[in-house]
């Protein structure tokens, strides 16, 4: 990954912690993933085919998409791994959890949570807030999707 990717990726933490996005917008408005727009890198109605549960609504809350399914929900994040907070979540996860080879450059699964790295930038996605936590396929199912659409 380009150094360009991560300033991108730094751009859009701040831009968006700025500008909220409302559940009532729509998430999908441009047709190509947007780092400002978290929720751009898998539909809602995509979420729901990988992971075998119905999300009835996604919102792009800064840096992370909730995907919102029954009582609970699934989140995505994209993160730079230039800051603290992404190197913790990373790092934690690789000392802990178990590689899931074949996701980004590298990936563990912990308990409900996988995060993997792409170059400077960490993806994490987290279902330990669903009603029932999902398989380690359907984590690997969501992570490629959004890895896929990574400029």
């Amino acid at each position: 990954m380009t150094f360009p990717l991560a300033a991108a990726l730094m751009a859009a933490v701040i831009f968006s912690t700025t500008t909220a996005v409302g559940a009532g917008a729509d998430p999908q408005a441009s047709p190509a993933p947007s780092l400002d727009r978290p929720c751009s890198f898998a539909s809602a109605a995509e979420v729901s085919g990988l992971i075998g549960a119905t999300v009835s609504s996604a919102s792009d809350e800064h840096f992370r998409c909730k995907y919102n399914i029954g009582t609970g929900w699934l989140e995505t994040k994209l993160m730079d791994y230039a800051l603290k907070a992404a190197r913790d979540i990373f790092d934690y996860d690789k000392a802990h959890g178990k590689a899931a080879p074949g996701v980004g450059d590298q990936a563990y699964v912990l308990g409900a949570t996988l995060a993997a790295r792409l170059g400077d930038v960490v993806i994490v996605v987290d279902g330990s807030n669903m009603p029932r936590p999902p398989a380690d396929a359907r984590l690997i199912a969501v992570a490629k999707k959004i890895i896929a659409g990574i400029p």
